[in-house]
């Protein structure tokens, strides 16, 4: 960042309160540093400033507004590209006084007349505005860097074009362009966005890089509704994709999905209405030359939900276009723990690639802050040098061929295909063999074949809340559950509509089972008097069998085999989730009730010497506090 930018930020910060400093305000800003950066390049100077010159704009004072509505014209006439960049609704809602206040903070501490001759003082400024203030301004979550870095060297556009039909502000284009020109190699860009006001900011960031007009442009609308780079009634083809596309869009556009104009899915099912993201992934597809290779970032769910996503993703693997899963560390986002993959897909595998998949386990390379988690360039170079090489690195990289994908119900989960698979518990972090467990575990039973496995009940809406539609019911939540233990007096009531009643009461001996993301809570429902229902964040395991203890199935579901089967089963969205039909097919060894007796009793006097060691820690500790005079200050709870 050039030295005065953090005075620059610090200032705009103390001349408007958080509340201005929205879209609208950064939009102005951004402008505002580009038309100055205009007027010091030799292709605009003079044309602007036969219309007014820095100088003027300073001494406009209540004019200021008309004076730069003259040089935005103006300049949008000389580099037709930016056309109704400038002059847009934000420059028109801006308030003349907080306009005026952006000039003279400019004037005095943004860049000078002379640094405003440096491209990379001019991008620089513009990158820190944005990082400092977009993400809070709307919460729109921006590729981070290390991750964008990653993406271009994945695929590595060295020539040729470059497409990202999300491209928010451009960044992913821009980097993309810069990474070529470093190999002293061209490429051009091109990018679509729906969001307006992104998408200015992606066309400044392409102006002050000096990529467009002759090097790139990105156009706005929405990229499945209205595709804007368009030949002969296809979208247009390109060298590589690069997209971070919105995840689990539901208004996506299906109905125009179902007769897409530009025969986009006609070889593929029309993704699924709840959920946008193959829309994306085969637009992505579709906007890919013959050659061309895509790398794409996708939530969790996208590899492994079912229904049409999983024919979708049998038909890309059967027409063999998909050549990386990347699995990438969980809260890489700012203020989002969720956990991203990098989907490259090629058009032309080259002969060693063809027929298999490589997965790579990259969930530990990463460095991280307090809150958040980010990748180095170590963890870059490592990755792209194991997509290079294309090679199995045990628990780490694995070549799979598509027919063993197949046999795993095309789930992409990359958890599925490595041997040994690193959990964290709470002994700290082992290794979990699934092969080992299936060949040299006696007696594996699923658990459908021993209990009812059952989903709980949704909770009514605030609308059906507010009008009491409904019997009043306790219905247990996640929250209500603590150390395994449900919290019968801190239930809540909500008025219930279903027509089975009983299926989703607790029962004793019931089994709950939550598992969302990286959480999981397990509760056995003891012997109670009220009726109580369970809420649909739990599935709910109901044994049909006398010879199985619950207690022995809470355990093995605890237990490391439990976490891996938690793990690699869950499906959804964004965030991912156990359903029913995973638990149905989670295998436990079916011992004897005796042996099931014993294994608990096992577990207890384990968890009993933790019990009795953590009551002997905390007497010595107050003993020690006691001999140094302030035991008597503090009371033990």
């Amino acid at each position: 960042m050039v030295e005065n930018t953090f005075q620059f930020i610090n200032e705009l910060e103390n001349q408007f309160s958080k509340k201005q400093i929205d879209f609208t305000l950064i939009s102005e800003v951004g402008k505002l540093h580009a038309l100055y950066a205009a007027m010091g390049m030799e292709k605009y100077k003079n044309g602007l400033s036969k219309v007014a010159t820095r100088e003027d704009i300073k001494n406009a004072g209540s004019a200021v507004k008309k004076t730069l509505l003259e040089l935005y014209l103006e300049l949008e006439k000389l580099e037709p590209s930016l056309a109704k960049v400038f002059v847009s609704n934000s420059f028109s809602m801006i308030d003349e006084k907080n306009l005026y206040k952006l000039v003279v903070l400019f004037e005095r501490y943004g860049l000078s007349k002379d640094e405003y001759q440096s491209k990379e003082m001019n991008v620089s400024f513009f990158n820190s505005l944005l990082k400092e203030f977009i993400n809070e301004a709307k919460g729109f979550e921006f590729t981070p860097d290390g991750l964008i870095q990653l993406m271009v060297e994945s695929v590595k556009p060295l020539n040729g074009s470059v497409y990202d039909g999300t491209a928010g502000i451009a960044n992913l284009l821009v980097q993309a362009y810069l990474n070529a020109a470093n190999k002293n190699e061209k490429v051009t860009v091109f990018g679509q966005e729906f969001n307006q006001e992104l998408f200015v900011l992606g066309k400044l960031n392409l102006f002050l890089n000096q990529i467009l007009p002759e090097r790139g442009d990105i156009c706005d609308g929405d990229t499945i509704r209205e595709p804007k780079w368009v030949e002969n009634g296809r979208v247009q083809q390109f060298d590589y994709v690069l997209m971070n596309y919105p995840f689990g869009v539901r208004d996506w556009g299906y109905e125009f999905a179902v007769n897409d104009p530009f025969g986009r899915f006609e070889l593929y099912d029309v993704p699924s209405k709840a959920h946008g993201d193959y829309a994306f992934i085969l637009h992505a597809l579709a906007s890919l030359k013959s050659t061309g290779k895509a790398v794409l970032v996708v939530p969790f769910g996208t590899l492994v939900r079912g229904a049409a996503e999983r024919k979708i993703r049998s038909i890309l693997l059967k027409d063999d276009v998909i050549e990386s899963i990347i699995a990438l560390p969980s809260n890489l986002f700012v203020g989002t723990g969720i956990q991203v993959s990098l989907f490259i897909l090629n058009k032309n595998k080259p002969n060693e690639k063809k027929g298999k998949v490589q997965f790579i386990n990259a969930e530990g390379d990463y460095e991280r802050t307090r809150t958040q988690k980010f990748l180095k360039r170590e963890h870059i170079d490592k990755i792209v040098d194991v997509l290079d090489r294309f090679e199995n690195i045990e628990r780490y990289s694995r070549i799979v061929p598509i027919e063993e994908i197949e046999e795993n119900q095309f789930d992409l989960n990359p958890s599925l295909y490595f041997v040994n698979i690193e959990l964290e518990t709470e002994f700290g972090k082992v290794l979990f063999n699934r092969k080992k467990y299936e060949t040299e575990t006696g007696n594996l039973v699923p658990i459908k074949e021993f209990a009812e496995v059952i989903r709980g009940v949704n909770l009514p809406s605030r609308r059906q809340i507010e009008s009491a539609e409904g019997e009043l019911y306790p219905v247990i939540q996640i929250r209500d559950v603590e150390d395994g233990e449900i919290q019968f007096e801190k239930i809540d009531k909500f008025p219930i509509q279903t027509r089975d009643i009983e299926r989703i009461t607790a029962k004793p001996g019931d089994i709950l089972v939550s598992s969302r993301g990286t959480q999981q809570k397990i509760a056995i429902v003891p012997e109670h008097t009220e009726k109580v229902l369970v809420s649909s964040m739990f599935v709910i395991i109901r044994l049909t069998s006398d010879k199985v203890n619950p207690l022995y199935v809470k355990r093995i579901l605890e237990s490391p085999a439990g976490q891996y089967f938690f793990e690699v089963n869950q499906s959804g969205s964004v965030v991912t989730v156990l359903t029913p039909n995973d638990i149905k097919s989670i295998e436990i060894p079916l011992l004897s009730i005796e042996q099931q007796t014993e294994f608990i009793s096992e577990l207890e006097r384990a968890d009993d010497i933790i019990r009795k060691a953590q009551e002997e820690r905390k007497n010595l500790y107050f003993n020690a506090y006691q001999n140094v005079g302030f035991g008597t200050a503090i009371r033990k709870n």
